[in-house]
């Protein structure tokens, strides 16, 4: 699956031993989606995927390849969303933002092509 929005935050990198005595990293970001309803979404990423993020800056407009999963705990279920790529957008932020002003709330027939 792809996510794409818009980088909100970029969360604390989070370190720690396994129970098998194996290091591993964890970093998410906060991703801001061109959505009516559940707008954003933390996308984790792990171990070396985590350099996949570096150069990301808040405000670039940012495209994930994810994986859901879900798994159950003592009757709960908790969701997961892995991401593995992370790449900048075809799309800039500013043309983007531009389009959405000038034609939000119009219809196919307002449109000039």
């Amino acid at each position: 699956m792809r996510i794409e929005g818009k980088l909100v935050k970029v969360f604390d990198l989070e370190t720690g031993v396994s129970k098998a005595g194996k290091e591993w990293k964890k970093q998410s970001i906060l991703i801001e989606q061109d959505t009516e309803y559940n707008k954003e979404v933390v996308v984790s990423f792990f171990g070396d995927n985590v350099n996949k993020i570096k150069a990301k800056t808040i405000g670039d407009i940012v495209s994930c390849n994810i994986n859901l999963s879900s798994r159950e705990y003592n009757g709960k279920w908790y969701h997961n969303i892995d991401g593995w790529t992370c790449n900048m957008s075809d799309v800039k932020a500013d043309i983007k933002d531009a389009f959405n002003e000038k034609y939000a709330g119009k219809t196919s027939d307002d449109l000039p092509f």
